[in-house]
């Protein structure tokens, strides 16, 4: 099924690779091979797209994906024993539920082999493919978006850029548990969108409060099953001034936010879309592909309620809730579990969370996370 969504890889960049040094990452990764059907060893593969027909605001100057793909292939293979497969890019429909159709068909297929997969190009839109062919494999979806808008737009004739997460949240019976914005900008957002996530429960960070403190990402990321990231959050001088939005994220924060999505043992997709043409825009997507399977190659499975979990405990009564919070010593990561019974029914999960919740919550204070968590979860 895989292969017949999929156009090769073209003999210019074949040759390109070809000519790499052993050391670059052109040099460790496999190219589609139309015969071949296996690919049990691989843990990461890369997809372009270039589909943009339901993009609401990009309209031409799309990034060439052979441009990036060279510039993605020269830069150095770190320390890492990750197995990288390069599956060239979606044929696109003859309309848009066939290209959608497409991506949720290959999507389904890879992660349902527990590899992890990166889609680059297209409209933010492909947010609802990933999403459908995730719920399939997770009874809860959770989704964390790297964007300056919330995109809960009214769905016209057919959903958009703009408005596939209104698509996803009236989906009859829905698998969706959570959504986290990472980067909203307060002037691009209605307030009748913040109050809808308000309504849900649903997580939203402002740019600046990022920016004060890039590790507040982390715990989010690391509940994630699907990051999606519109370019267009990237401030405009950071990409040569390719888009119209003067503020957005730092090139090196979006590298770090890559780098703790990698991390995350949950992440099963990245998607990187409404992607514009520039040499900047190559250069940059190719680094924060590399800092996400940097942090792949982190990853460290650790669960906080097994007897072999390397850590310690605090208890903290907060506000009548009483609050079990878990610090792993091999990673310095924090996890909160909420065990009134009176409050939970006797369900007893725990959530990512950092050291600033912790110390909230031991100066009789719960956390604006802490406070989603349990609204979320046990109201």
């Amino acid at each position: 099924m895989i292969n017949s969504y999929l156009s090769s890889i073209s003999k210019e960049l074949i040759e390109f690779k070809n000519n790499l040094s052993p050391n670059t990452l052109g040099s460790n990764i496999t190219l589609f091979d139309s015969e071949k059907s296996d690919y049990s060893l691989i843990d990461i593969a890369i997809i372009g797209l270039n589909e943009y027909r339901n993009s609401d605001e990009v309209s031409s100057g799309f990034l060439n994906l052979d441009k990036f793909r060279k510039e993605f292939y020269s830069l150095f293979y770190g320390n890492w024993s990750a197995n990288i497969l390069d599956l060239g890019n979606v044929i696109s429909g003859e309309s848009y539920s066939d290209t959608y159709f497409a991506i949720e068909s290959l999507h389904k297929d890879l992660i349902n082999q527990n590899i992890v997969v990166i889609f680059i190009g297209g409209g933010q839109d492909f947010t609802f493919s990933l999403y459908k062919s995730l719920s399939k494999k997770h009874k809860k979806v959770n989704i964390c978006s790297v964007d300056n808008k919330f995109d809960f737009g009214k769905i016209k004739k057919q959903f958009s850029s703009s408005s596939y997460m209104s698509k996803i949240i009236m989906e009859k019976n829905n698998s969706l548990n959570h959504f986290c914005n990472l980067g909203y900008q307060t002037f691009l957002n209605s307030q009748e969108e913040m109050d809808l996530l308000n309504k849900f429960n649903f997580e939203y960070h402002r740019l600046g409060e990022i920016t004060d403190n890039i590790k507040i990402v982390e715990p989010v990321l690391r509940e994630a099953n699907l990051l999606t990231v519109d370019f267009k959050s990237i401030k405009a001088s950071e990409l040569n001034f390719a888009h119209n939005y003067p503020n957005g994220f730092e090139s090196n924060q979006l590298c770090s936010v890559l780098r703790y999505a990698g991390m995350s043992n949950n992440i099963d997709s990245v998607g990187f879309f409404e992607l514009l043409d520039s040499s900047i825009s190559c250069a940059l997507l190719s680094q924060s592909i590399w800092y996400f399977i940097e942090g792949f190659c982190l990853r460290v499975e650790e669960d906080p309620a097994s007897t072999n979990f390397n850590g310690h405990t605090y208890n903290v009564l907060c506000e009548g809730t009483n609050l079990k919070f878990y610090k792993s010593e091999l990673t310095q990561k924090w996890w909160v579990e909420f065990i009134d019974k009176s409050k939970i029914q006797n369900i007893f999960s725990f959530f990512p969370c950092n050291k600033r919740d912790y110390l909230m919550a031991c100066n009789e204070m719960l956390s604006d996370r802490s406070l989603m968590l349990l609204k979320r979860e046990f109201i």
